[in-house]
């Protein structure tokens, strides 16, 4: 897969209140804030105790596709990767997420910023060689993908919605 770190727009404290009582609607420059840096992020979703991971970060407008389907955020299905596993656990074991919110369906979102170019630069090279098993794309081609593994996605039998507000692209045409 051709995966790069990206910079992104977060919800700031404000944004994250928003997005805990569901008023996005008045959705306003004071509730984001791009990062500095391009990064790639861990995700986490839990519900009634159950985690799922994933990891959020760029690929080119023109990717190929086996499926489309309706969606939020592209999702793409890859095998099981053990350098990627290792990576999300060295990395969440270590720094606290950059954006923790649980919203009105009960789902807590978590989001781990990996600042680390080095640690960047071995997600880059793990996921280069690997072939996506299914991808569910928005019907507007989109540069934000976000990749789960075979055994994550099996844990929630309907996938939990993602908040619009809770991550974009500072610059979609990178």
């Amino acid at each position: 897969m051709q995966l790069k770190p990206f910079k992104a727009v977060l919800p700031t404290a404000t944004g994250q209140t928003k997005i805990q009582t569901a008023t996005t609607t008045d959705w306003d420059h004071h509730d984001t804030i791009i990062q500095p840096d391009s990064s790639y992020y861990w995700y986490e979703l839990t519900l009634n105790g159950v985690h799922q991971w994933r990891l959020i970060a760029s690929w080119p407008i023109d990717q190929t596709v086996t499926t489309m389907v309706p969606g939020a955020i592209n999702t793409v299905l890859y095998p099981q990767q053990p350098v990627i596993e290792m990576l999300i656990d060295d990395w969440v074991g270590h720094f606290a997420p950059i954006v923790e919110v649980t919203d009105t369906a009960h789902v807590t979102h978590r989001l781990w910023q990996i600042t680390e170019p080095e640690v960047n630069t071995d997600i880059t090279a793990a996921m280069a060689p690997v072939t996506p098993q299914k991808t569910w794309l928005t019907t507007i081609s989109t540069p934000l993908v976000m990749l789960v593994s075979t055994t994550e996605w099996q844990k929630f039998a309907t996938a939990p919605a993602i908040p619009d507000q809770l991550i974009a692209m500072a610059t979609p045409h990178n």
